[in-house]
């Protein structure tokens, strides 16, 4: 099917039928909750409660066991759109920057974080798989994040959204990361993360969706961060790093996000 090129049709028809139903259904479902509690900032639909979303068994235990910090949880998913708690988090803190005419690479766009910087700036979509992304940007590249086809200092903004824990040499897609952005630019690099490990946990060359499942919490995931590590990582390829803790992060509650998750602040220091 991958060489005749219906692979990717194909799995983008199947997604968006699962995700039809889901939110058809839980706007049927929650419907009795309608009203002041939560605010989706992507539909501004209120809500007392939103969807929880648990993991599966096969990844329940590397989760739990780990006290990892993944989108699972209470109130992850809007009932009427289906936004999720990491993109009203990255959203919330979008909207309070000029997005105006800048230049943004958007790795593995998510829709609605796509719809919202693309009203405002110019936008490049990219993933090493660019086929599941079509209906999201007909215009997305085909990149690897290890080696960017794009010059030095091309971008004000980078976005990836928890993509780091999939890449084998993660140190490499920092670095190609923080070439590509402008001095004094911005990264959005969110991972899931532990801070109750002694280190990160990683097998960068695995192929066992099985074992990966086992040891990391989901089939194509590669690792799971130790959170001081991962900030270490990120300085080591040139960023400068703020961490913004969840209980600093109170203006947000509203909007329904993650809870425990840490903001953090990224960015490529100026050249004088």
């Amino acid at each position: 099917m991958k060489f005749l090129r219906v692979y990717h049709p194909l799995q983008s028809f199947y997604r968006n039928a699962v995700f039809n139903y889901q939110r058809n259904r839980n706007r049927k479902n929650y419907s009795k909750y309608k009203g002041a509690g939560f605010t989706c900032n992507v539909c501004n639909e209120q809500y007392a409660h939103f969807v929880p979303d648990y993991p599966s068994e096969e990844n329940r235990q590397a989760i739990e066991k780990n006290k990892v910090v993944a989108g699972y949880g209470e109130n992850i998913f809007c009932p009427n759109c289906m936004s999720t708690a990491r993109e009203r988090l990255l959203i919330a803190k979008l909207a309070e920057f000029d997005l105006k005419d800048k230049e943004v690479l958007h790795l593995s766009p998510e829709k609605n974080i796509y719809s919202f910087i693309k009203a405002k700036a110019h936008v490049t979509t990219a993933d090493l798989l660019p086929g599941f992304y079509k209906t999201i940007d007909g215009m997305v590249q085909k990149q690897d994040a290890t080696h960017f086809s794009f010059a030095d200092n091309s971008f004000d903004w980078v976005i990836a959204n928890h993509i780091l824990e999939h890449i084998p040499d993660d140190k490499k897609a920092m670095g190609e990361i923080c070439r590509v952005l402008k001095s004094g630019g911005s990264a959005f690099l969110q991972v899931p993360y532990s801070e109750q490990l002694e280190y990160t946990i990683e097998i960068p060359g695995i192929n066992d969706p099985a074992k990966q499942s086992n040891l990391f919490g989901q089939k194509d995931h590669v690792r799971i961060y130790l959170l001081s590590d991962y900030v270490s990582r990120l300085r080591q390829a040139g960023f400068e790093v703020e961490l913004i803790p969840y209980a600093a992060l109170k203006q947000y509650y509203s909007l329904a996000i993650q809870k425990d998750e840490c903001f953090i602040n990224i960015s490529k220091p100026l050249i004088a």
